[in-house]
């Protein structure tokens, strides 16, 4: 990313380096992973929903947005999320969100969503935490 001194002294960010990945996997039957990394924005969040709602059309038990990797979250990225639980709730799917980092904690608090979501701060306690959920 390059800063520079843009027309009266202002700092411009060229933003043409600036991204976001996502992967999904498939850690245990029933279960997808969709593990997300750079900046969630305007940009980037149709790619993001379109992965949420090819992951969640497929019908897994449980869906995690593993969000751990990622450095900047905003107002679209939030409503993304509350669009993953909104089919997750209509398909029966369990959503866990991984986030640890105030890049994403932050902005669920302050907009008030965090207490909608089931929230750990590892991919690795999800996990754990469907796996003693799950009926045996």
């Amino acid at each position: 990313m390059e800063l520079r001194s843009g027309r009266r002294g202002h700092t411009v960010r060229d933003v043409s380096d600036v991204e976001m990945t996502v992967a999904v996997a498939h850690p245990a039957p029933g279960t997808a992973l969709i593990a997300v990394s750079g900046e969630v924005d305007m940009l980037s969040t149709p790619t993001l929903l379109k992965m949420i709602e090819d992951q969640v059309a497929a019908g897994p038990q449980r869906l995690i947005i593993d969000m751990a990797a990622v450095t900047f979250m905003g107002t679209s990225g939030l409503a993304v999320l509350v669009e993953a639980l909104s089919m997750s709730r209509v398909r029966g799917t369990d959503l866990r969100l991984v986030c640890a980092t105030a890049a994403v904690r932050r902005p669920l608090e302050l907009a008030g969503l965090i207490t909608l979501f089931q929230v750990t701060a590892t991919a690795s306690e999800a996990l754990e935490r469907t796996a003693h959920t799950d009926p045996a």
